[in-house]
Parts: structure tokens; sequence; C-alpha cells
């Protein structure tokens, strides 16, 4: 056996790549991707209600196009989630629909904060999709997933250019630029427990630190307004008291959150004009505003993790910590509501053996 020969013998032949063929019919989803579809389906319902009643009062033209591209891609997706639970003859959720929205009456909020509550809400999204897409293997789950990143990151985009022509864009703290590389070589940078009972002196914020505080002030700035104008509006007591104290929280950790940044002399997010009416027409049912604000609840809890994972401070993390317990709190408040009212529609589990066994 010459040379040649014998490097050829211990190679290992490399198969071309390409697109794998596979009927979806003998591939079962799995629990991951039934979830993920399931609280997408539920979330893009909502946001259909959500964005009827948002288009239908939209005088300004360019903040209407927004609005309406938002509600057709929403209404597409509603009907593509049916097609692909369809294919592994899952029921399909209820959801929410013409019964939770009410487009005659009074517009409650103003055109600007419809547009920053879209461009928000496709933010959560374009995250949510993003690792709906991570876990999921069936090739219709993972178009569907990959769709929806790209479409809600072109509605952020252009939202976000909007709101910059119009002057509304709520614009992140300015910091110098370094003229260096620089590296840390103090323990103290990461601060100790005395640091966060405020007995010790606390380095600056870095960047990351100034960018997660100000998202989440924003996020709780735009939701508080949110609370606002659904108490002027909802039917039911218990669902206002919830409301007022989403509210309260609110304006309890913003507050906090806002005396990071003044310590350091950043700036902090503000919204110039009043966003909402005086209407006292609500043009949602309770059921969908209550089970929107405890979704949302949610995602401010999943923030404020990114936001642990993402400082190094720990008086900010300790601090972090008590607001998601807090939040925790609420979201289970407004689940307790929910399953009160009957409103709370179940999402798909495991089998229960035990009771399987028993019976």
């Amino acid at each position: 056996m010459d040379n040649l020969q014998e490097a050829n013998q211990g190679r290992i032949e490399q198969a071309p790549f390409g697109t794998v063929q596979h009927r979806l019919s003998d591939i079962l989803p799995t629990s991951s991707e039934i979830g993920n579809l399931w609280t997408s389906y539920m979330a893009e319902s909502m946001s259909v209600c959500f964005l009827k009643n948002y288009v239908s009062h939209s005088k300004d033209p360019e903040i209407h196009a927004i609005l309406q591209q938002a509600l057709d891609v929403s209404s597409q997706r509603v009907k593509t989630m049916t097609g692909i639970f369809n294919s592994f003859n899952h029921p399909i959720p209820e959801g929410y629909g013409e019964n939770d929205v009410d487009n005659n009456a009074k517009q409650l909020f103003s055109e600007s904060f419809k547009l920053l509550y879209t461009r928000l809400m496709h933010r959560f999204v374009s995250l949510d999709y993003n690792n709906s897409l991570a876990v999921s293997s069936r090739s219709d789950f993972r178009d569907f997933f990959r769709e929806g990143i790209n479409t809600s990151l072109d509605i952020h985009q252009k939202a976000t250019e909007l709101l910059l022509a119009k002057g509304l864009l709520i614009k992140y703290p300015n910091i110098p630029i370094p003229d260096r590389r620089d590296y840390v070589h103090d323990k103290g940078y990461l601060g100790s427990i005395s640091s966060a009972i405020g007995l010790e002196k606390k380095r600056p914020l870095n960047a990351l630190e100034i960018s997660n505080i100000f998202s989440m002030m924003e996020t709780k700035l735009l939701l508080r307004t949110l609370y606002l104008g659904y108490s002027q509006v909802v039917k039911s007591e218990k669902v206002r008291d919830y409301l007022s104290k989403a509210k309260q929280i609110a304006d309890k950790q913003l507050k906090v959150l806002g005396s990071f940044l003044e310590d350091e002399d950043l700036t902090k997010p503000t919204i110039n004009e009043m966003l909402v009416t005086e209407s006292r027409e609500s043009p949602l049912s309770d059921k969908l505003i209550l089970c929107h604000i405890t979704a949302v609840t949610a995602s401010i809890i999943a923030g404020y993790g990114h936001a642990i994972m993402k400082s190094a401070r720990i008086d900010l993390v300790s601090k972090f910590r008590d607001f998601v317990t807090e939040l925790l709190g609420l979201a289970k408040d407004g689940g307790e509501l929910m399953i009160e009212a009957g409103w709370l529609e179940r999402i798909p589990q495991a089998a229960d053996r035990e009771e399987l066994i028993q019976h």
C-alpha cells in the first residue's frame, strides 16, 4: 500500500450537505414546540384585538400605516398557527376575538402611545420568537418563528424611525467614549453587601447596567400608562383594584430605578405628553385587559432576569431580585383572578400518570 492509500484509509468520507427530506406527518411536535406555539397563538389573537381598535381610531397616516402592518402581520400569524395546529390535530385555543374588542368605544390612548406600545410589543415578540426558534426542530415551526422574528424586527425598525422623525423616541443616555482599553484590578468593582445597603461607595454604572435600568424604566413607563388608562374603563372592581396595585408597584420600582441613574447624573426616560384620554368607554373586555397585564408582567420578570445576568454590581442584582419577587406575587394575584373568573385557558400539559393509573 502506497502512502496515498494509507492516508485515505483513515479518512472519514464527508457526505455532501443538503436539505434533508422528511414528511412532517411522521414527526410529532415536541412539548417546547406545542407550548411556544400555544402561547404565541394566545398573544397574537390578543394583538389582533388591540390593533383593530388602534387602527379604527388612527388619524395620522404614517402611524396608521405601521399599525395596519402590525394588524395584518398578527392576523396572518393566527391563520398560519391555525394551520400548524390542524396539521397534527391539536385543538385550536379559544384565545381572544370579536367579543373582546369594541371599536365603537371612544379613543382611550393617544396615537403616539399606540406607536410606542406597538414598538415595545414587537420587541418582546422578536425576543420570544427567537427563543422559540432555538428550541424547535420541525421545519414548519422553525419557518414560522423565523418569519415572525423578521416581520417583528421590521415593524420595530419602522416604528423607531417614525418616532425618531417625530421627536418621540425615548433615547438612552450618553457616556464618555474611552480613549484606551482597560482592565478591572479592584474586587470592589463587583460591590459588596455593605455597598448594597449604602454603607460603601459604589463604582459608576457601566454601559450594560445603564442600558438595562433605562430599558426597564422605559417599559414600566409605558405599562404605567396602560394601567392608568384601563383603570378608567374596566367594569370589574377586582380588576380595577389589581390595576391599581400594578400601578403602585410600577411607581415604586420606577423611583428606585431612577435613583440609580440620578446618582450618576444620567437622564431618565420620560414621556412628554398626556397619553391617556378622558374616555370612560372600554375598548377591550375585562378578560383581555387582565390577561394582557398578567402576560406583560411575566415579560417584565424575564427582563429583570436578563438584567441580573448582565449586571456586575451586587446592589443592582439584589434590587432586581427583590423586584422579581414582588412581580411574581403580582402575577400570581392576576392568575388567581383569571381562574376565579373562568378566564385562564389551560396550556397543554403532560399526562397525569397517577390519575390514569388510579382510574
